[in-house]
């Protein structure tokens, strides 16, 4: 048994979709708010139908939905992926590396450095999916 869903073009459902990242980005939705968000309003499905999409339990999804358990990064991925989305990293306010530095080496950690851990990583020149 699916959600009853509005009928959107694809221009609104594109517009539906941005505007719940923008919330998410703007900490207004947390990720489970919107997985459900855009599970009704855009494509209409319950959770089983979804999780099945997803290849996720429902028990994930309900979990993910209430903002409970601990999601992996490959369940928050594959979910999200249905809607044209990817989780990324994004800061919270512009960063200063120098005071951030300054700053460690006051507290204690001394002067941070960095070195390669390996040799560099060579990209293959073609995409591996």
């Amino acid at each position: 048994m699916g959600v009853a869903v509005k009928e959107m073009t694809l221009e609104e459902r594109k517009a539906f979709i941005q505007a719940v990242a923008d919330e998410v980005a703007q900490g207004k939705l947390t990720l489970g708010g919107a997985v459900k968000r855009l599970r009704e309003n855009v494509l209409g499905l319950n959770q089983e139908k979804f999780a099945m999409a997803c290849k996720i339990s429902k028990r994930a999804l309900s979990q993910l939905e209430v903002d409970g358990g601990n999601p992996t990064l490959s369940t928050l991925e594959a979910v999200f992926k249905k809607f044209g989305l990817k989780i990324s990293l994004t800061h919270l306010s512009p960063i200063d590396l120098n005071a951030s530095i300054a700053q460690k080496s006051k507290s204690g950690f001394g002067t941070p450095t960095v070195a390669p851990a390996r040799p560099p990583f060579n990209a293959p020149s073609k995409p591996f999916f």
